[in-house]
């Protein structure tokens, strides 16, 4: 059993009312995560306050994430003693994150709470040429259309109505094709692209007729080739290349500014991050950190953390310049992720024993020449193995294992997925080698665990639709996953 915090709707056709982001217990279930295809038949919840039948079934209602009331269900069961109870699993939600109200009726027809629970019910898409990095291109679309309306005698006017809709565009790099995908487009990029982010850029407008349509927000993308030691830059509303600038040897990972002027590329083979000018497309400064670098995170203060083989490095953007460097005995950071209202880094750790971990790392206590001393460290798995399913061999997690592979690619941790910090920081969602969990990091707590057919290389999240994609290049797997209990 874990503490939550929930933001939870009042439930008022239950006659109850629940103020929001209160902690909830939340005990354990059969099920927090499905995939669309292979629902279970049903769902077992524990609950905080024992389930009784004396005035009928208890009744589990879901609720989407707008406190919108979607389902209703009586228990078909009830452990002896009120422990559990099982539910019959509604057949008919799609893919979103829902929250789940379970009471037990009372005598005159009332009703009193016994538990909540989260649940996230994911897609999962086949993409050929082995989806490696991906990011999401969260536009925000203006469209104005004109009608050209008479006014007898003196002629007419233009009457104009605007509306305004945000589109999720999720951006894959498919490390085997040497291409990106932008929504359904296929666009040419450097041999093995790994990494890539979108990032915002001046609005596009384009006019059909009466119709007027202004894209503004995350417009462009960058993808780092690393079987080429370049970067491409994207225009990821005509999708198609805008520029190619050489970095350093094997870019594996991205950063950008929030403003979309620089981003900074981490190098695995030479052990440098690069500097890029994303107007004048130009790599502008190059600084060398600890070995082999897997990842970076940026702060809205424009400090850069770099992470990598047994190493942790604050590098100050504005001029470039190394502040200091912690020595992480013993272990990989394979992926960095940073929350700006609590700031602190969320890590992905691995150790020489193969144990993953997900850390806290105050970046007030940070100290050069220190050694590394996460606030919290939650060992959330164990490096295990896998059946490749294209070489039909067994294979480490967070091994090279594409089939396809080049000398150009990593061979001993290749890039984890960034842990994402969202909402207002109290979530990770990060990979391990055998699948990925969502924490609770105000807590420490593991909410969702889950494995997946091979191993996740990249998680990007949407915090307008709360939705997190994850992709898997040993299986053509492109997984969409809504993250429960963010609403």
């Amino acid at each position: 059993m874990s503490e939550y915090e929930f933001p939870f709707t009042p439930i008022e056709n239950l006659g109850l009312e629940y103020i929001d982001c209160i902690q909830y217990s939340v005990p354990e279930a059969s099920s927090r995560f499905d995939i669309l295809g292979s629902l279970p038949s049903s769902i077992t919840l524990s609950s905080v306050a024992p389930f009784v039948t004396q005035y009928g079934q208890p009744q589990m209602y879901v609720y989407d994430g707008t406190g919108t009331l979607v389902t209703q269900v009586g228990a078909s069961s009830v452990e002896a003693g009120g422990a559990s109870a099982t539910f019959p699993f509604p057949s008919s939600l799609g893919q979103n994150a829902y929250g789940i109200a379970v009471v037990n009726q009372t005598g005159g027809g009332g009703v009193q709470p016994a538990s909540y629970n989260l649940l996230s019910i994911a897609s999962s898409q086949t993409i050929a040429g082995n989806p490696f990095g991906v990011s999401v291109g969260g536009q925000t679309d203006i469209t104005v259309t004109c009608v050209y309306v008479p006014t007898p005698p003196y002629g007419g006017h233009n009457q104009c109505t605007s509306t305004s809709t945000y589109v999720s565009v999720p951006v894959v790099s498919l490390y085997s094709a040497g291409q990106v995908l932008i929504g359904g487009a296929a666009v040419n990029v450097g041999p093995n692209p790994t990494a890539v982010v979108a990032y915002p850029s001046n609005t596009i407008t384009t006019t059909n007729g009466n119709v007027t349509i202004t894209k503004a927000g995350w417009t462009r993308a960058l993808v780092a080739n690393s079987g080429s030691d370049t970067v491409t830059i994207l225009d990821i509303v005509n999708d198609v290349p805008l520029a190619t600038v050489t970095v350093g040897q094997q870019p594996v990972a991205l950063a950008v500014a929030s403003n979309g002027s620089t981003g900074y590329v981490a190098n695995y083979t030479d052990s440098t991050v690069t500097q890029v000018n994303l107007t004048s497309d130009t790599a502008t400064a190059t600084v060398a950190v600890g070995g082999h670098p897997t990842s970076v995170a940026l702060t809205a203060a424009g400090i850069l953390w770099v992470g990598g083989a047994g190493f942790l490095t604050e590098i100050n953007t504005a001029n470039m310049s190394v502040v200091g460097t912690e020595s992480v005995s013993g272990k990989t950071i394979v992926s960095l992720g940073y929350s700006d209202a609590y700031n602190e880094l969320a890590v992905s750790s691995v150790d020489t024993s193969g144990n993953v971990y997900v850390e806290e790392v105050a970046a007030s206590t940070f100290q050069a020449g220190a050694a590394y001393a996460p606030v919290a460290s939650q060992a959330v798995s164990s490096v295990g193995t896998y059946l490749n399913p294209v070489t039909n061999t067994e294979v480490q997690g967070y091994t090279a294992t594409l089939a396809t592979a080049s000398t150009s690619i990593i061979n001993t941790y290749q890039p984890g997925a960034p842990p994402i910090v969202v909402q207002d920081g109290w979530a990770v969602i990060t990979a391990t080698p055998t699948g990925f969990t969502i924490t609770d990091v105000s807590g420490n707590i593991v909410l969702v665990s889950q494995t997946t057919p091979s191993p996740i290389t990249a998680i990007a999240v949407d915090p307008n639709l709360n939705i997190a994609y994850l992709t898997m290049p040993d299986s053509n797997i492109l997984l969409t996953v809504p993250l429960p209990g963010v609403t």
